[in-house]
Order: structure tokens, then C-alpha cells, then sequence
């Protein structure tokens, strides 16, 4: 079975910059997985995020994951 390796990006997350659903997100001591992207065209925009330690999916507001300081993780499979 192959390992996984995380390792943080060294840039960090605008709260614009487009993210994918299955990228994952650090705050430096949490890692959370993104179920569905910032919708903007919403009246109240948000977006879902899966804590990868509880599983618990929270919906986050624009202002909500600023303030969480959130980077991408780079996510590489070694063979």
C-alpha cells in the first residue's frame, strides 16, 4: 500500500484563490479536506470543509476561513 506524505505549502491561501474539491487545507495544526468549494454566486457564500481528525463537514464563510489562516497542502504518493 502506498504512503501518502503531506507537506505544507509554503505559500499561504488567499480566501479567493480557487480550491478543488479533495484539496486539503492547514491551519499549521489541523487538516481539513474540501467538500465543496466558495460558492460566490450565493447571497451568504460558503464553503464546506471536513476536519480530517473528527469527519465533521462545517460550512465556513469567506471571513470565517480568512481568519483561519489557512495553506494548501501539497499531497504527494510515494511509490
Amino acid at each position: 500500500m502506498p504512503i501518502t506524505l503531506l507537506r505544507p505549502f509554503s505559500g499561504l491561501c488567499a480566501p479567493r484563490e480557487p480550491l478543488g474539491s479533495e484539496s486539503f487545507l492547514t491551519d499549521g495544526c489541523r487538516l481539513f479536506r474540501v467538500v465543496s468549494r466558495l460558492n460566490t454566486t450565493q447571497r451568504q457564500p460558503f464553503a464546506s470543509l471536513e476536519d480530517c481528525l473528527t469527519l465533521e463537514v462545517q460550512p465556513y464563510t469567506p471571513g470565517e476561513l480568512s481568519a483561519m489562516n489557512l495553506r494548501p497542502v501539497d499531497v504527494t504518493v510515494s511509490p
